[in-house]
């Protein structure tokens, strides 16, 4: 509702805005914590946090509508979020995101219909198509890779990986706000 009344780059600045200081803060978090095991669970590993159910209910609520504004799936601000205010870690935010936006992207899907009816414009079903297998096709080849490299590791990667977009999004776009 509300991206109806923000131009295209007003959006995507504020969603690289929101990008880096994601980023940020992942970064920040993602040195590794040890903490002690039982012998028989294999050593070192990264402390569970507990977080209040207000603050991931308030995030997500923040997701939900800056994901609405920018119309992008959130998993770039839904990971983040479930690693910093869930606790939860990389592996398990990644999983536990797919299902997020799997139903978060069907809402937007159905409530997005009307704006594409009152501009005349439909869904492009071969583009749908083609994204969906290389989709499907990257996410087994991601699984694999990820489960050879360490949490913590993937956090960093994960936020030079935000940092990058990010830098870019606001690339292509402060031209077009300041031109």
């Amino acid at each position: 509702w509300l991206s109806r009344f923000v131009s295209g780059p007003v959006q995507l600045v504020l969603f690289a805005g929101v990008m880096l200081l994601a980023a940020v803060l992942m970064y920040r978090r993602s040195t590794p914590r040890p903490v002690s095991t039982p012998p028989s669970a294999g050593g070192v590993t990264v402390a569970a946090r507990k977080h209040a159910a207000w603050k991931i209910m308030l995030e997500g609520v923040s997701v939900g509508v800056l994901t609405g504004l920018v119309g992008v799936g959130g998993g770039f601000l839904i990971v983040p979020a479930l690693v910093l205010l869930g606790g939860l870690d990389m592996r398990r935010a990644v999983g536990t995101s797919l299902v997020i936006i799997a139903l978060k992207s069907v809402a937007g899907y159905l409530k997005y219909l009307d704006v594409l009816a009152d501009q005349g414009l439909a869904v492009n079903w071969e583009v749908v198509g083609l994204f969906a297998v290389v989709g499907i096709a990257g996410s087994f080849a991601g699984n694999w890779i990820g489960g050879r490299i360490p949490q913590h590791r993937l956090q960093r990667g994960f936020a030079v990986f935000l940092v990058v977009m990010g830098l870019w999004i606001l690339y292509q776009n402060l031209g077009v706000l300041t031109g």
